[in-house]
């Protein structure tokens, strides 16, 4: 089954605006729980339900994010999508019904747990469904956007629709929202993983959380996203001190404070979509992060709301980038069979992250005072982003980014339908060669130990000893059949005129074709089209 251009970037837009409805909903069902809390409590026992709705979700989410590794991703993000529209009812019923805080709250944790399994399954269906390399860093960049936003819209909506309806209703549209996103993600046809074999070969379940483990780069990689969620976390505490004392205590200001990353992030997650045509993606993450917090250490010196405003504004920008930049890097060089629990683990670093943020907040106003609060964190934040430098950069030497032998190989039907981080990683091992009039580039009765693609030149074909009337050019592939099928090479290529050709290990085709369940159909299509033609 031939997966056209057009259907892919339909199925694409679909998942990014449920993922855009999936980020206004986090946000809109946090708040109005925690209006119910506040309503109950005050601020001390809204902060305790915070802690309690982020908690279980980030010790569960290595766990359970693998979904997408296990079954169809497409089907795992209707899914998670659909099971988060049934847990909002639920919740809005409690809510409505006036429920104990406590039954409330355990509702909401049991939602954001599986709003933490739909994230890493997003973003480990965005390989399979960017058709380039560019497409994907802009859908990294747009799903971080649709975050941004969320921030922003969700808190504003569940506010102005609890003071109108009440509680209540701000779930039942949250759960109206999820149902929306679950419908947008039906008939994705993605496979499970890429590379999923027989017999767990894949690892298992904590297959994620171990190669993070083990593989110091993506751990320190993950550490600058959680550094740069603990800042996130702890924002809304010092921005709201910060208006009050610092800028006489006006809840407008608190409101704008907090805000004022989240208007940053939309503006670094909009200029992050221009990364796709950069080869070194370390040092976006890592001076993007480093700079985030220059405007931190000015914050004492902004004795007015605009002058605040527009240095949180750039913190948030530095870490909007960061954090696509660190992203994409996870998709380029993670093993694509682990990478929905290798996105789990960010899902529960990222959940950590803005839990611990909002516990360090206090501590630090109460340590530093509000003017100089933030302070401590742009130290933390500049160090940090600093001392990963080394161990980062090793995983842009992973993903070698050859973007010449890409477009040489795209042009190849089958190899176009790999996800773009599969066709970088067979760009990696391919190899130019050059070759002259005459040459005999693979003999049939050979065995394969190649597959090869034509970047200029004209080759003839020719089958038990006849010399076929059709030949190859530009854009054409040749010597698939006797790797997919293990047989002997079924034609002897030679070269017309001088031609130039790349090269791509028997291992390294395998690997990345049979990983695509797109390409694997099509190539097997194409060789068996191959065969019916040149036994004519």
């Amino acid at each position: 089954m031939r997966v056209t251009s057009r259907a892919r970037d339909g199925r694409l837009g679909r998942v990014l605006v449920a993922c855009a409805l999936f980020g206004v909903v986090e946000y809109c069902y946090w708040t109005v729980v925690l209006l119910y809390a506040f309503d109950e409590g005050g601020a001390s026992l809204a902060g305790l339900v915070l802690l309690a709705q982020l908690l279980p979700a980030a010790l569960l989410a290595p766990v359970l994010g693998g979904l997408g590794d296990r079954v169809p991703r497409g089907a795992a993000l209707s899914g998670t999508y659909g099971a988060q529209a049934a847990c909002l009812v639920v919740l809005a019923l409690l809510l409505s019904g006036g429920s104990p805080l406590g039954v409330v709250v355990l509702m909401s944790a049991l939602t954001t747990i599986v709003v933490s399994v739909s994230r890493p399954v997003h973003y480990s269906a965005l390989p399979q469904l960017a058709r380039t390399p560019r497409a994907l860093v802009r859908a990294n960049a747009l799903s971080g956007l649709a975050d941004a936003i969320g921030v922003f819209v969700g808190p504003a909506l569940a506010g102005v629709v609890a003071g109108a309806s009440g509680f209540g209703p701000v779930a039942a549209g949250c759960a109206v929202a999820m149902a929306l996103a679950a419908l947008l993600c039906l008939r994705l046809e993605l496979p499970a993983s890429e590379g999923h074999t027989e017999g767990g070969a894949d690892g298992g379940t904590w297959a994620g959380v171990t190669l993070v483990a083990r593989d110091r780069p993506v751990l320190v990689l993950l550490l600058l996203v959680g550094v740069s969620f603990v800042a996130t976390g702890s924002f809304e505490i010092l921005g709201v001190a910060f208006a009050d004392t610092v800028l006489g205590g006006s809840a407008a200001a608190s409101g704008v404070m907090i805000g004022a990353a989240g208007i940053g992030a939309l503006i670094g997650s909009a200029v992050a979509a221009g990364l796709a045509v950069r080869s070194r993606l370390a040092p976006i993450a890592v001076v993007s992060l480093a700079a985030s917090g220059l405007p931190l250490l000015l914050m004492s010196l902004a004795g007015a709301l605009p002058s605040a405003v527009l240095l949180l504004t750039l913190c948030g920008i530095g870490i909007a980038l960061s954090s696509v930049a660190c992203r994409t890097l996870l998709q380029r060089t993670t093993d694509a069979r682990l990478l929905a629990r290798v996105f789990a683990v960010q899902e529960a670093v990222l959940l950590l992250g803005l839990a611990l943020g909002a516990v360090i907040g206090p501590v630090l106003v109460g340590w530093f005072g509000a003017a100089s609060a933030y302070a401590p964190m742009a130290v933390a934040l500049i160090g940090i982003a600093l001392a990963s430098w080394p161990a980062v950069r090793l995983l842009d030497l992973r993903a070698s980014f050859r973007p010449d032998v890409a477009i040489a190989l795209r042009r190849v039907g089958f190899l176009a339908a790999m996800p773009p981080p599969a066709l970088d990683r067979l760009a990696q091992g391919a190899e130019w060669l050059d070759v002259t009039a005459g040459t005999v580039v693979i003999r049939q009765g050979d065995e394969g130990d190649a597959f090869f693609t034509i970047a200029d030149g004209r080759m003839s074909v020719t089958v038990d000893g006849v010399l076929r009337e059709h030949t190859l050019g530009p854009g054409d592939g040749f010597g698939e059949i006797a790797l997919l099928l293990d047989v002997p090479r079924t034609a002897t290529i030679a070269a017309m005129v001088d031609s130039r050709l790349l090269r791509v290990a028997r291992g390294d085709f395998l690997a990345a074709v049979t990983g695509s369940a797109d390409g694997h159909a099509i190539a097997h299509q194409v060789a068996a089209a191959h065969i019916e033609r040149d036994s004519r």
